[in-house]
Order: structure tokens, then C-alpha cells, then sequence
């Protein structure tokens, strides 16, 4: 099916295309309200800057760009006046290719936000390659509860649009809402839901898909057991969202199996390597910086392996801490910290030190059944390298605008901290210094 809302509104005009809180406006709705909508302005031959918020008016002004073939540049909501006016500036200044659908930009959470570059068939492609995995059911309606200025929310406006199916627009509390089958969500979300006794899914729901940073195996198995049907994803800015996929199955330490058309290659486990994805909804490039050549794939900044569990991402390749000569996956760590009792959340990122180089250290989210001392037992337990040298306790992760830990953040609360010793690598009598 084609990304045309004029289209949609020709074959199922009369079926729901968003639903809010407050109404529900079918295809043919849609479709007038884009034809009325005004899209900001832009010299030919750019995009068109947009802030993207979580409402109606958004989610037109998409479908609207998308029917007028006007390239749409979607500034997140969630930045600062000085950023969104860097954002726009870099977009004024900077010239697109004419098949252009978008431009988002990443997090930027290990420097200066990329702006991604998607074409029309790159659009076209997520959705494909989406609906070649989920299929499509008469019923289904997919929740809108991520951010639309980053390729997550983006990408199920895209999907609902080429596939005739309603977006029911909402937060992670839209789960029991009666018509909502498919959904998106971080860690961050589902866990806020989970934490809700008497929040329930609703009849409908058959998938949640669990992605933006990495699900401990501990909030997957917490959620299944309260009846909701997760499974982890992986996907990025650069693919368009979604490339692999687990279910029920998937080995608790992979995110999935690639989507069909998709090819994913990377190291082993024993010798990660940067994951390198090809796909039909690849980027075009980077809208104002180099684009490393995408003919054999798209070379990620992940590092993982891939085998008959399926794909398996142990952490970025900027992220990893080199301590004492040893290299330290921060997402393999976080996986043992999240599996304590307790522990509801780890961040682990490296601070500098003169002696090793770089410390192992990390923030931990708890409940009141965390015991720091039997904590410490169980990490004397672990590789020495791998063992955190500074706990803190916080109330909560920061998270960046796309609901993924803010590891800048994380740092510099925890280079911030006061910490009365080190946890020493071959003791278990000394207790994890606790600083809020």
C-alpha cells in the first residue's frame, strides 16, 4: 500500500485512523484534516522544520508532508529553545535530496545529535519489512506512546498509514485501552505501567514491542508474568526503526531475529564486533556531516554477534570501559546488577582513574528489598573486571528525550558522588557505598 492519505481515505474511508481521549477521527477525516493543514516553510529543496509534539496536529502535519512530498525535518519536543534553534539553522542551511521523506534527529547522547536523512522509499520499506513480520489483523490498532520527533513514534505513523490501521494516541497507560492490539515502548514505559498494581492490558493486545535501550531479562519475565505479551526489538535512527524482532522464545539475552529482507552480521561472543545492517529502509546519509559508505550496510555503533538465537547486542562501541587492560561491556554488567534482588534499574558507565585507567561504576534504581551487603556478596562473585568499583542509589535514571539512559548524565552524577571506599574486586565484606 501506498503512503498516501488520499489513498487511505479512497480505500478505508470510513475506518478509524486516530483515536485520542476525546475522539476518533476515521480516514477520510484524516485525510481533509491534512489537505487543510498548514506545514511550516522551507526554501526549495530542504526540509521543512517541524517541532514534533505528542498530539493530533503532529500526526498530520506528517501524513500531510508525506501526501504534498514535502521533506519534514521533526525537531524533538523535549529539547531546549537553544537547541531546537541549532536544529533549525542546521536544516535551513543544509539541502536534501528530492526523494526526502524526513529528517530526525538521534538522541545525541554521546555528543552532537545526528540528523538522519530517510527517503520516501526508505518510509515505505520500515513499513514493509514491519507488517512482513507482525502481519496485519482486521482489529488492530498500534498505541502512539513514544516521542514523534524521534524515528520510534515516526515510524508507527508510518506503519498505521501504509497498513489502514488506526493510531490510538496516548501514554504507556494506554495498554488497557479496549482497541489497542500492537504497541512501542522503552523500558522506562513499561516498567511505570508495571508499577501500576492494578493496571491491566487490555483484550486485545498481542504485542508489545520492548525496545530504545536494552530490556534487563528481569522486566521482560516481570512483565510476561502480569500477562503482557513482550517482545525485545532493535532498531535505530539510521534503519528506520525496527530490523529484528524476538517473541516468546527469543533467548533472554538477544533482542531478536532479523526481519524479513533484513541481513544483520556482526562478531562472536567471544570477539563482538560492530553490527553492520542492510535493510530496505536504510538512510540515505547524514543531513550536514559525512556518511560512511552504506553499499555493504549500514556499520552500527553497536557491538554484537548474531547466531541461531538470533541477534545479540552487548553495548556500543563508545560506551565499552577499558579497565586495567580488560574490556567491559556496560550491558552485560547492567544485566547482573538488574538481576539482584531488588534492583529495578543498573546504569553502568566507566569514570577515569589513574590506576586502571577507567573504574567500573554504576547507578542502581532499587526497591525497599535491596540488600546492599548481600549485593556485595554476589558481585565478589563476578570477574573481577566486570565487578563495579562505585555503587550509587537513585531515585532514577536520567533519561534522555527518546526515553534512553542518559549515560553523560549517569557519569556526572556519579563522578558527583562521595563514595567512603571502593568496593575491593576480591572482598564481599565491604558494603557498596549507597549516595543519593
Amino acid at each position: 500500500m501506498t503512503l498516501s492519505i488520499v489513498a487511505a481515505a479512497r480505500e478505508a474511508g470510513a475506518r478509524p485512523a486516530l483515536i485520542t481521549a476525546d475522539a476518533t477521527l476515521d480516514f477520510a477525516g484524516l485525510a481533509a484534516a491534512a489537505a487543510a493543514a498548514a506545514l511550516p516553510t522551507a526554501a526549495p529543496g530542504h526540509a521543512a522544520p517541524l517541532i514534533a509534539q505528542a498530539d493530533v496536529a503532529t500526526v498530520v502535519a506528517i501524513v500531510a508532508a508525506l501526501e504534498r512530498r514535502q521533506p519534514l525535518a521533526l525537531i524533538p519536543a523535549r529539547t531546549s529553545a537553544d537547541e531546537r534553534a541549532a536544529l533549525v539553522a542546521r536544516v535551513a542551511a543544509t539541502p536534501v535530496p528530492a526523494d526526502t521523506a524526513f529528517v530526525v534527529f538521534t538522541a545525541g547522547s554521546t555528543g552532537r545529535p545526528k540528523g538522519v536523512v530517510l527517503s520516501r522509499a526508505a518510509a515505505a520499506g520500515a513499513a514493509a519489512i514491519s507488517a512482513a513480520h507482525f502481519g496485519w489483523r482486521d482489529d488492530d490498532a498500534w498505541l502512539l506512546a513514544l516521542p514523534l520527533g524521534h524515528v520510534g513514534g515516526l515510524a508507527i505513523v508510518v506503519r498505521c498509514l501504509a497498513g489502514r490501521r488506526p493510531i490510538v494516541l496516548g501514554d504507556a497507560r494506554g495498554l488497557a485501552h479496549p482497541t489497542v492490539s500492537l504497541a512501542s515502548l522503552v523500558p522506562a514505559q513499561l516498567t511505570a505501567f508495571l508499577d501500576d498494581p492494578a493496571a491491566r492490558p487490555g483484550p486485545r493486545l498481542r504485542a508489545i514491542l520492548l525496545g530504545g535501550a536494552a530490556a534487563a531479562p528481569a522486566l521482560v519475565a516481570r512483565a510476561r508474568a502480569r500477562g503482557l505479551p513482550v517482545v525485545t526489538t532493535y532498531g535505530m535512527s539510521e534503519t528506520f526503526g525496527q530490523v529484528a524482532t524476538g517473541d516468546a522464545a527469543t533467548a533472554p539475552d538477544a533482542v531478536g531475529a532479523p526481519l524479513p529482507g533484513v541481513t544483520i552480521v556482526g562478531g562472536t561472543a567471544a570477539a563482538p564486533a560492530p553490527l553492520v545492517v542492510r535493510s530496505p529502509a536504510l538512510m540515505t546519509g547524514y543531513l550536514d556531516e559525512p556518511t560512511p559508505s552504506l553499499a555493504a550496510g549500514f556499520a552500527t555503533r553497536d557491538l554484537g554477534h548474531v547466531d541461531a538465537d538470533g541477534v545479540h547486542v552487548v553495548g556500543r562501541v563508545d560506551d565499552v570501559i577499558i579497565t586495567g587492560g580488560e574490556n567491559v561491556y556496560p550491558a552485560a554488567v547492567e544485566a547482573r546488577l538488574a538481576a539482584l534482588p531488588g534492583v529495578t534499574a543498573a546504569a553502568v558507565v566507566g569514570l577515569a582513574d589513574d590506576r586502571w585507567g577507567e573504574l567500573v561504576a554504576a547507578a542502581l534504581v532499587a526497591d525497599a528489598t535491596y540488600d546492599p551487603l548481600a549485593a556485595a556478596a554476589a558481585i565478589a562473585t563476578w570477574p573481577a573486571h566486570q565487578r563495579p568499583r562505585r555503587l550509587a542509589l537513585v531515585d532514577a535514571l536520567p533519561l534522555s528525550a527518546a526515553g534512553k539512559v542518559d549515560r553523560r548524565a549517569v557519569a556526572d552524577h556519579l563522578r558527583r558522588c562521595s563514595f567512603a571506599a571502593d568496593i575491593q574486586p576480591a572482598s564481599s565484606a565491604r558494603t557498596p557505598n549507597a549516595a543519593r
